[in-house]
């Protein structure tokens, strides 16, 4: 996977592994406490989640739609261990080692909740995305304005060099997406014809409930001395 991940350069590859049993160790809090009962929320409310087809270029897309977060749904915290489930489960698909993931994110603000969910994704997660063994081959965000490229501006430091190229912004336009996407691929709610959201986002909950009890355990495998206790198994 790590070699895939750097084109099979034995050396980068083994650098990249290095670096991620360090974010594993250094993230513990979110590692060492994904409980299915926990994420699961931030997928069934469709706070984010993986679309069942992959894009033209085969690449896996999962979606992250922070104004739909509330903290009645489940913590902040919770949301982004659902994101750190879905993009080491979909590592696991070979096609997806060597096709990269395809990123569809909003940047519609309707809350406060949604500004600090933002933030705290972007400072605690995004600079350890380097460590994983994925490319990010696009990033779509979709309904930007003028606050939400402030608001990039300010954060752009914290973001790799390699995504920000990767990186494209739509305004408030339903079909957008389809100048990247075959409206087949998109649900409803992204401006395609594959058919609601609620429905769409099921097609993995079954695969992704029995991943996240085994993806927890592992984490014992990233212990250090000073790794903070977590429960086991």
């Amino acid at each position: 996977m790590f070699l895939r991940s750097k084109k099979f350069n034995v050396k980068k590859g083994f650098e990249q592994l290095k670096n991620y049993s360090y974010q594993r160790h250094i993230l513990m809090n979110y590692y060492g406490f994904i409980f299915t009962d926990k994420v699961m929320p931030a997928l069934h409310h469709n706070i984010c989640g993986i679309l069942p087809k992959r894009d033209q270029e085969g690449r896996a897309i999962i979606y992250f739609l922070p104004n739909k977060f509330t903290p009645d749904i489940c913590e902040a915290d919770d949301v982004l261990r659902a994101l750190q489930v879905l993009a080491h489960f979909v590592l696991k698909f070979p096609a997806t080692q060597v096709s990269g993931l395809a990123l569809i994110s909003d940047a519609k603000v309707e809350s406060l909740q949604t500004v600090q969910l933002v933030f705290r994704y972007v400072k605690s997660l995004l600079p350890s995305v380097q460590a994983l063994p994925a490319r990010f081959q696009s990033i779509n965000i979709m309904n930007t304005n003028v606050f939400a490229r402030t608001g990039f501006a300010i954060l752009r430091h914290l973001i790799p060099s390699k995504l920000i190229g990767r990186i494209t912004f739509h305004e408030s336009n339903d079909k957008a997406l389809l100048a990247h996407f075959d409206a087949s691929l998109l649900p409803t709610e992204f401006g395609g014809t594959m058919g609601p959201l609620s429905k769409v986002s099921e097609h993995y909950f079954n695969e992704l409930k029995e991943f996240i009890p085994p993806f927890r355990a592992s984490s014992q495998y990233f212990k250090r001395k000073d790794t903070i206790p977590f429960p086991d198994g």
